[in-house]
């Protein structure tokens, strides 16, 4: 949190009385529009840093508009603390200002904290590791992406539900004997399973831990990495928020504090 202060006599000298009367409205005018600038400025810089960031990413930055209150005039900029299934953006922008571990979806935390597969030799594990998160593959054809570049929200229902409707890597052994098919699948697979005599020469590019969608029949099964296992990232500290926030809001009150009161 930052609070900037302002004191109107050191903006424009001594003070008679009938300016002293406009001062509190004048503030609150003033602070107004220079709150209403910073968030404009803020969605610049959204647009700027992140790639191709949602609308309800870059219309997060709100503000409080300002009151008279105990012979002072407040007003607050925040980013809001609410959203769709707990995703809300002051939560994951949060690493982007402050730093630390990026923020866990809702998509992450249920298979981490509520799903099991059986993987091909057996073990039964989460259907992601803790401390690791599923970013989607960008060499993989079967990602299906918005025009954000993020990955569905209905191929992630339909991944979720296929896991958690007990698909497993395990299931994959029983498909070579029998046609069975598995169009349109999702398996978790580890990286212990991946080294699974089964799963030889049958990745369209090398393997790594994570959600694979499965194709085909019988022996002819191929499997396409879509979501691949990584070590949670730490937050770049990119969005310098604080920064902009009292940089744009003093500059612009000032300007128009001063054209106010002294014209």
């Amino acid at each position: 949190m930052t609070t900037i202060r302002f004191d109107p006599q050191k903006l424009i000298g001594p003070l008679n009385e009938l300016v002293k009367v406009q001062i509190p409205e004048t503030s609150r005018l003033s602070l107004n529009e220079a709150l209403f600038a910073n968030r404009k400025r803020l969605q610049d810089e959204a647009n700027r840093v992140f790639d191709r960031p949602v609308p309800f990413t870059t219309n997060s930055f709100l503000y409080d508009k300002a009151e008279i209150k105990e012979k002072q005039v407040v007003g607050r900029a925040f980013v809001r603390d609410d959203g769709p299934k707990g995703n809300a953006p002051s939560r994951y922008l949060n690493p982007t200002i402050r730093g630390g571990p990026t923020y866990r979806t809702r998509f992450p935390r249920r298979l981490t904290d509520h799903t099991i597969v059986t993987q091909i030799d057996g073990r039964s594990t989460q259907a992601l590791e803790r401390g690791k998160v599923l970013a989607p593959s960008g060499r993989s054809p079967k990602v299906r992406r918005n025009r954000y570049g993020n990955m569905s929200q209905g191929q992630y229902t339909q991944i979720l539900s296929a896991i958690k409707g007990g698909k497993s890597s395990a299931d994959l052994a029983d498909v070579g004997a029998v046609p069975f098919s598995l169009r349109n699948g999702y398996a978790y697979i580890d990286d212990t399973a991946l080294r699974h005599p089964f799963f030889r020469n049958r990745f369209t590019y090398p393997s790594k831990p994570g959600i694979y969608k499965i194709e085909g029949d019988g022996n002819s099964i191929r499997l396409n990495r879509v979501l691949t296992q990584i070590n949670t990232p730490q937050g770049k500290k990119n969005f310098k928020f604080f920064d902009i926030s009292e940089q744009t809001i003093t500059k612009e009150f000032v300007q128009r504090f001063r054209r106010r009161i002294l014209r």
